[in-house]
């Protein structure tokens, strides 16, 4: 079974076509994985941020990616991405996982989100009782 690709420094302007939301247990990444994988996804192609490095990787200020990512960062806190930005910073920095992918709120994956051209569509939480 392929790897999710851990705290790889991609700087996103706005992460398009791709599903985000965060993760508390860490365990449930093979189970996540392996059920991505049954569904035809490429593992490989999740990508995970974690801790501070991940925080530093997400670039809530646009500080660690040159004149480029402040100006970007500086724009998107005018808007909501800068919530959605803080959001993922502040759970980041709590221990929390960011992932990209899809299929993840069965496992507990929560403040997903679908960022589309121009646009940013937060998913309603299941009801999975």
């Amino acid at each position: 079974m392929s790897e999710p690709q851990v705290n790889v420094d991609h700087f996103y302007h706005r992460p398009v076509y791709n599903v985000v939301g965060l993760l508390t247990e860490r365990s449930e990444i093979p189970a996540i994985s392996g059920e991505l994988e049954s569904a035809g996804v490429d593992v490989a192609a999740v990508e995970i941020l974690c801790g501070e490095q991940g925080a530093r990787i997400l670039d809530e200020h646009g500080r660690y990616h040159g004149l480029r990512g402040r100006v970007v960062r500086t724009l998107q806190g005018f808007g909501y991405d800068g919530t959605t930005l803080a959001i993922y910073d502040e759970a980041l920095r709590k221990g929390d996982l960011l992932l990209l992918a899809a299929l993840l709120q069965r496992h507990g994956v929560h403040d997903m989100g679908y960022f589309g051209p121009g646009r940013f569509q937060q998913f309603p939480v299941l009801d999975t009782g």
